[in-house]
């Protein structure tokens, strides 16, 4: 569900934060040498150009583009003109250009400004078309993977981030707080107090799925394809707030017995803190064992690229590129006494 709550709050998200990050990004650009940083925006992957401006676009696709000189970064999107007008006033950085063509005026933009290596976002994922009009357009140009510069600046969690992540968090907890295990007889019941939480406290994006039978399978599903539920189940909401997004799951069931188990995992993840150096695999799996609990699979998201949360590290790969210090959200499979119980929650 998209919102439309989505106006800016200088208190919530103060400019300054935004021409820090900005001056981060061009830092990075100067140290690889790049003229320009370009990133593609649409329904899903807006989340570097909400980082940098403080604006969430949505639906249409667009381009963002920031020159290394420090001219003022302009926001290309295939959107009407009439809501150009409205993205201005809640988007406090950039300048608002809606064309049919993005790639054509960014090109342009980039020939202005005599640039000749342009850093673009995520270079594999972009859309050839917008690649070859910039190329056309911009004569010369060489387009370059700036990923990685992108990821350096965007490592940066100022104290405005981690506020808009902590209240997210808390709306996504009291949905799954109004879940009642015992009147739940539908998988659709449960989207009820995850919706109604983010609605009342403005959050822009709610997503819940499900894994509806812990005794057979750990997957979340759609609640619309969910099927009956078991005795034991589980609920995962991923929500955004202001373009911040995180995730938190709890599982539930109707055996009282299993409850004791099942809350005393809740309280241990609640618990967990990430070490400030070394490994995130054997700190996981410590915290855990020590409270006689087996780990069966784990991963941790953060926001690194377009979209709004990269895997950075699981129990089937490393953590070579998960930033410690940084807030993060933890999704694990426990096996309580053989009883699978799931999870997720922020680590900030």
């Amino acid at each position: 569900m998209r919102r439309g709550l989505m106006q800016w709050n200088p208190e919530e998200l103060p400019r300054n934060a935004l021409d820090t990050r900005l001056a981060l990004l061009r830092e990075g650009l100067r140290a690889e040498k790049l003229d320009g940083f370009v990133a593609y925006t649409n329904i899903a992957r807006g989340a570097a150009v909400a980082w940098l401006s403080g604006f969430q676009p949505y639906w249409n696709e667009g381009l963002f583009y920031v020159a290394t000189g420090g001219d003022t970064p302009v926001f290309a999107t295939a959107l009407s003109k009439r809501v150009a007008e409205w993205i201005g006033s809640v988007m406090p950085v950039g300048e608002v250009t809606t064309t049919p063509k993005p790639a054509l005026l960014i090109g342009q933009k980039i020939a202005h400004n005599s640039g000749k290596r342009i850093g673009i976002l995520e270079l594999d994922d972009f859309p050839a078309g917008h690649a070859q009009l910039l190329l056309e357009t911009a004569p010369g140009i060489e387009l370059i993977d700036a990923t990685a510069a992108f990821a350096k600046a965007r490592a940066h969690v100022d104290e405005a981030e981690r506020n808009l992540l902590n209240h997210a968090a808390r709306l996504a907890d009291a949905g799954l707080a109004g879940i009642d295990p015992a009147h739940t007889t539908s998988a659709q019941d449960l989207l009820g107090p995850c919706d109604e939480q983010a609605r009342k406290g403005g959050a822009e994006e709610c997503f819940a799925t499900i894994a509806p039978d812990l005794s057979l399978s750990a997957s979340y599903l759609r609640t619309d394809t969910a099927g009956p539920l078991g005795r034991s189940f589980a609920v995962r909401s991923s929500l955004a707030y202001k373009a911040t997004w995180v995730r938190r799951a709890r599982s539930f069931t109707s055996d009282p017995a299993l409850a004791v188990r099942y809350a005393q995992a809740e309280a241990a993840l609640a618990a967990f803190k990430a070490p400030e150096t070394g490994r995130l695999d054997p700190a996981i799996r410590a915290h855990f064992s020590s409270k006689g609990m087996e780990v069966r699979s784990w991963l941790a998201e953060q926001p690194r690229g377009g979209y709004p949360l990269t895997r950075v590290a699981g129990s089937n790969q490393g953590d070579d590129v998960w930033q410690a210090g940084a807030p993060f959200v933890l999704d694990i499979e426990l096996s309580l006494g053989g009883a699978r119980w799931l999870g997720a929650k922020l680590i900030a």
